[in-house]
């Protein structure tokens, strides 16, 4: 678009230049087709004005018979006259060749501007043209943001839906986003019971692979409410990857945003289970547990483990 901005640009100051030089001629042309018109009319004016005075010569002042008055009229008209008028015919074809010249200085003018229209058009259909780009990402910005945000409230219902029972009352002890600290806490647990028996074991000290049987167990546990939960968390993230937006690192982070400190612990531990090997792709490729509290984490080595495994 900066293109045709910068040809029309120089087409209008060539133009410019041109219709100076151009006006230059057309004025000097005018001034001879107006010299030399005049000349034309003038000897054809003086040829029928020599016509009138020479007929009225013959028939009056001379006294001759008729024929004779004729014949000499007539000599006399085609020697003198009828040269006066060839005269003034050569000036009228030089004033039409004149007129001529003046036409084409115009038509040149005529098509510089033409030129000059069709630049004028391509910017302007070049100017819609990136008017209706823009159009169309904004509208492709703003279905991306419905979906994505219906997405995230989403989120927030199967958040919401979870809650914690009394086994024998079945009264709510907890529920929403408060039920992930108490499934924090129950994984814990399962991994110390997992190794009760062993006095050496420290929990802080114990491995991806150790921690993941004891993750397995906890999952399948509470697999109603954390198989959907995940899901959905995966969904997000797949729906951002796919998309053409541009500033993708901005959508995470309201992701993450929306998660606590122990949906995250719990995210990531999945990711090294068997059903979050594609939540691990992209937590990864988008960095989605750089804000991860690594005091939570059972062993605080086991971020750099994350970081290290081959997907």
């Amino acid at each position: 678009m900066s293109n045709i901005q910068h040809e029309i640009d120089i087409s209008i100051q060539r133009i410019e230049s041109k219709q100076v030089e151009i006006s230059a001629k057309i004025e000097i042309l005018e001034k001879r087709i107006s010299k030399f018109n005049g000349w034309a009319w003038f000897f054809v004016g003086t040829g029928a004005l020599i016509s009138i005075v020479a007929t009225i010569y013959f028939f009056i002042v001379v006294d001759n018979s008729q024929n004779f008055q004729l014949n000499l009229l007539g000599d006399f008209l085609a020697g003198s006259v009828a040269s006066v008028w060839s005269l003034a015919g050569l000036f009228f074809i030089y004033v039409a060749f004149l007129g001529q010249k003046q036409q084409l200085l115009n038509q040149q003018l005529e098509i510089m501007y033409s030129q000059l229209e069709v630049k004028n058009t391509r910017l302007e259909l070049a100017g819609q043209k990136e008017e209706m780009r823009i159009q169309n990402e904004t509208l492709r910005q703003q279905k991306f943001e419905n979906t994505f945000f219906n997405l995230l409230n989403l989120l927030s219902s199967v958040v919401n839906s979870i809650d914690i029972r009394n086994i024998r009352t079945q009264n709510v002890m907890s529920s929403g986003r408060d039920c992930f600290k108490i499934f924090y806490g129950d994984f814990v647990a399962i991994i110390n019971k997992d190794h009760e028996k062993d006095r050496e074991f420290e929990i802080t000290k114990i491995s991806i692979p150790e921690t993941i049987k004891s993750y397995d167990k906890y999952f399948h546990e509470n697999q109603s409410d954390l198989s959907h939960y995940f899901r959905s968390v995966y969904h997000i993230l797949k729906f951002i990857d796919s998309s053409d937006i541009e500033d993708k690192k901005r959508y995470v982070g309201l992701v993450r945003a929306q998660i606590s400190s122990y949906e995250q612990i719990l995210i990531f531990y999945n990711c090294f289970h068997p059903y979050g090997t594609k939540l691990k792709v992209l937590a990864k490729d988008h960095n989605f547990f750089k804000s991860l509290d690594e005091k939570l984490l059972i062993n605080e080595s086991h971020y750099d483990d994350f970081a290290k495994d081959e997907i």
